[in-house]
């Protein structure tokens, strides 16, 4: 009975000693990796007018991003809509085409939870 609580004890230390190894390897990790910098969703608008459609749609396609927008030119609504990841507005409107980007919009947009509505609600009590 001794022999076999021994070897149990024994496989106890070795487990928690190889718990504590991870444990401390995963931490260095954590604190020598890079700092991430934090990525936010926009929703471009990108107005132009029937006598830009052309010129704008030829830009975009030279952006290779044609295929990222959405137009609503087919339906008289000239303006184009894409919702990108970005560190900022800035960024976000780099990826208009320059013929266009001055009359164009990038507002940052989230996805709620449930809990982050019950917040909301809670905070405007």
């Amino acid at each position: 009975m001794r022999r076999f609580t021994w070897i149990t004890v024994m496989a106890m230390v070795m487990v928690l000693s190889a718990a504590v190894v991870l444990a401390q390897s995963s931490m260095d990790k954590k604190t020598t990796a890079p700092a991430k910098s934090t990525m936010h969703t926009y929703l471009i608008e990108s107005p132009h007018t029937a006598e830009e459609c052309m010129a704008t749609m030829d830009e975009t396609n030279k952006m290779k991003s044609l295929e990222k927008w959405e137009f609503g030119c087919m339906s008289g609504n000239h303006t184009g809509y894409r919702i990108v990841q970005a560190k900022d507005e800035a960024a976000a409107l780099a990826m208009v085409p320059e013929n266009v980007r001055a009359k164009a919009t990038a507002h940052q947009v989230m996805t709620l939870t449930p809990a982050m509505l019950a917040n909301a609600h809670k905070s405007h009590m």
